[in-house]
């Protein structure tokens, strides 16, 4: 119940900027798929909008998402290769956002795929994007998908996160005055910036040093005394 009457606020507060609840080719409900309402599996894994991180599909994850979704594989200064899912438009619980996949698949074959494509697009992170062609775009239906980031387009502060999320493990401030609101146990990093708007990646529990690292030492390099540690 209590969820019912936050997600009505939420609505009301929204007003004109909600896209119609229901869409043909989403599978939620208001209510349900909430971005609070992750369940630890007795494997270690977790699962949160009905997908399983490490075994539900891409596949499975158009079906409960929409078909709008744009794939593509991404290059970092590194040159390390990642193949991710873009749902520019969502429903989720009756809430509009945004999500990004990623899929699981090891950089030989990635490597593979991106020698088939044409010339990236360059990103202002210097990263780069080469969208996935038909044929491997059907292949990829079938991969597992191994962490999720979803933006919603409502805002959040510090007491909803806390009442809804319950109380982080950790809290990271960055210099340029971002929060991160750490889950370890849950595999919820949950970034919040000054505005309001807030993007929250989940990953397997046991990936999420490789998430938390590098916040903590992005912040103390900056010597913004950052690191709050909660009982």
């Amino acid at each position: 119940m209590r969820d019912k009457l936050l997600l009505a606020g939420l609505l009301l507060a929204l007003g004109v900027a909600l896209v119609p609840i229901f869409r043909p080719t989403s599978q939620s409900r208001p209510g349900q798929d909430l971005p609070w309402q992750i369940t630890e599996e007795a494997n270690g894994a977790i699962t949160v909008f009905g997908l399983t991180l490490g075994e539900s599909t891409l596949g499975e994850a158009i079906a409960k998402l929409g078909n709008r979704v744009e794939l593509a594989i991404f290059r970092g200064r590194d040159g390390l290769l990642a193949l991710e899912a873009y749902f520019r438009d969502t429903v989720l619980g009756g809430l509009n956002a945004r999500v990004v996949l990623t899929l699981q698949l090891e950089q030989p074959v990635l490597q593979d795929w991106l020698s088939r494509l044409g010339t990236g697009k360059r990103l202002p992170d210097g990263s780069e994007q080469f969208p996935l062609d038909e044929g491997d775009a059907e292949l990829a239906q079938e991969l597992p998908v191994t962490s999720l980031t979803y933006a919603p387009r409502v805002e959040l502060d510090e007491a909803l996160i806390r009442d809804r999320f319950g109380e982080p493990g950790e809290q990271i401030r960055l210099p340029d005055g971002a929060r991160h609101f750490l889950y370890p146990d849950k595999g919820l990093d949950l970034r919040l910036e000054p505005d309001g708007k807030a993007l929250l990646q989940y990953l397997p529990p046991s990936e999420f040093e490789r998430v938390r690292a590098p916040l903590r030492q992005a912040a103390q390099t900056a010597n913004s005394n950052p690191v709050t540690t909660q009982p």
